[in-house]
């Protein structure tokens, strides 16, 4: 699989706002036609402030104070595409791996970076989530970055559908082999959410929705790999492109739903106030996503709704734990999100329901305290049937075996276990754990070189050992 790199590199301005909004497979309630490239409307700067409401929720000017951006953090973000001329964009340090999608009419690969909207306005919305500048295309406010310095790596399954080819979950628009026969095969989130977790992030933010099939073996290596998947919950109703609810239903992902301003889930909040709100067996926490200030079809500004863009702000904030606390593992930033939510300060201890998960995320809480004193492991992986988890709320006995556990089923902890990194980069991603790390290829090279040496030494001694056999005796 080929893979174009595209860097922008510089530092990203940030006031630290949130931003983000269309959606792919699971954060999509846009202000705005995501696939239409008509201009969007006007927005004054009071509307355009007031869908900046996160940067306090999410306690930014706090972290600024403390000099936290994101700085010497990699973030693997899993999208569409994106627009590397958006204005949000500029000056901050993103890496664009593409090749993943293959356009059915023509057979080439679909542009990784893209002006077309419908190709992109979703994975720009969520980038600049994280790393926007807060400068929109007419240079008012626009969608601001809660880690304007964190490093991205951003990796483009292709456009998504409004609607129409999807088979249990899988975007048949965008497969990633073209068979000798003519015919395609594959499907471009597997390679590029696989590379992603492979890449040495130690974060990967996924805001999008399908069919665990093509994610178990990557949701396993992750987890064997110490690597935290991010990933949205499903939108209320139908506002949810594919189907199957992965990679935010895998055990041990951190799933995500939004909040609005006034704190009630996306579906029930006042700035979107619709239909019933999801929920999830497997609700991790909830963050704000309703009402945000986002990039627009037309590049410009724009307010837009979802859980696509709660989920980047999740990911930013444990950045910001780990920029703070290095020697801390990312696992222990998961600790000390779930247990600093604004729902388990107030009780004194984790609590937890299907909507908001254990709560809604406190930045400031987070940063409180060093979370190395939390375990090193991750909460929400089920690793035995035992856990209170796994027994649905209508079960008078937990399950035999975690394949039937209520929370999550997939991967299993024995899925994590045959889980055995195969690529070139570390076994365990530098931002992921603390410590020296002596990466899986590296090892098997040594011990490689080292048989290759023994057989090479053997065969040396046994070539002279016959050749003294056959030589003659001189008296």
């Amino acid at each position: 699989m080929k893979k174009s790199n595209v860097r922008l590199r510089g530092i990203a301005l940030g006031l630290a706002a949130f931003c983000s909004v269309t959606t792919l497979s699971a954060g999509l309630v846009s202000g705005a036609d995501s696939a239409s490239a008509a201009p969007t409307s006007v927005l004054d700067d009071s509307d355009r402030a007031a869908g900046l409401w996160y940067l306090e929720a999410m306690s930014m000017p706090l972290a600024k104070q403390e000099g936290l951006t994101g700085k010497g953090i990699r973030i693997a973000v899993v999208d569409d595409g994106i627009n590397l001329k958006a204005s949000e964009l500029q000056g901050a340090d993103i890496t664009v791996h593409g090749g993943y999608c293959l356009d059915r009419d023509t057979g080439k690969e679909v542009p990784a970076d893209s002006e077309i909207a419908a190709n992109s306005q979703h994975g720009t919305s969520v980038v600049a989530a994280l790393v926007g500048n807060g400068k929109s295309r007419d240079g008012g406010l626009g969608a601001t970055g809660i880690v304007p310095d964190a490093k991205i790596d951003f990796y483009a399954t292709g456009p998504v559908p409004a609607s129409g080819p999807f088979d249990i979950g899988k975007n048949q628009a965008c497969p990633s082999n073209r068979d000798q026969d003519g015919s395609f095969s594959g499907n471009s989130w597997e390679p590029a959410i696989q590379d992603a977790v492979r890449s040495g992030a130690g974060i990967v933010s996924i805001s999008m929705s399908g069919a665990v099939g093509f994610m178990d073996k990557s949701l396993a290596e992750a987890a064997s790999r110490g690597v935290v998947v991010v990933g949205s919950a499903d939108n209320p109703g139908t506002d949810s492109l594919g189907a199957g609810g992965f990679p935010a239903a895998g055990n041990g992902t951190v799933a995500v739903n939004a909040v609005g301003s006034d704190s009630n889930v996306i579906g029930t909040s006042a700035g979107y106030e619709q239909m019933v709100p999801a929920s999830a067996t497997n609700m991790a926490v909830s963050a704000p996503g309703v009402r945000i200030l986002s990039v627009g079809p037309d590049w410009g500004p724009t307010i837009e709704h979802g859980t696509s863009y709660a989920t980047p702000l999740i990911a930013g904030a444990l950045a910001l734990v780990k920029e703070k606390y290095p020697d801390a593992t990312l696992y222990q930033a998961v600790q000390a999100l779930i247990h600093t939510t604004d729902q388990n300060k107030r009780q004194g201890a984790l609590q937890w329901d299907n909507r908001y998960g254990y709560g809604i995320v406190s930045v400031a809480d987070m940063l409180k305290s060093d979370p190395s004193t939390y375990p090193n492991e991750n909460p929400l992986f089920i690793s035995s049937a035992d856990d209170p988890r796994c027994k649905a709320p209508d079960e008078s006995v937990s399950p035999s075996s975690v394949s039937d556990c209520n929370w999550a089923r997939v991967p299993s902890p024995q899925d994590v276990a045959k889980a055995t990194p195969t690529s070139s980069k570390p076994s365990i991603a530098p931002d992921a754990q603390t410590g020296a790390v002596f990466p899986a290829w590296l090892a098997v090279a040594v011990v490689s070189g080292v048989v290759a040496a023994i057989l090479v030494a053997t065969a040396i001694i046994v070539i002279l050992v016959r050749r003294r056999a056959r030589k003659p005796n001189h008296l």
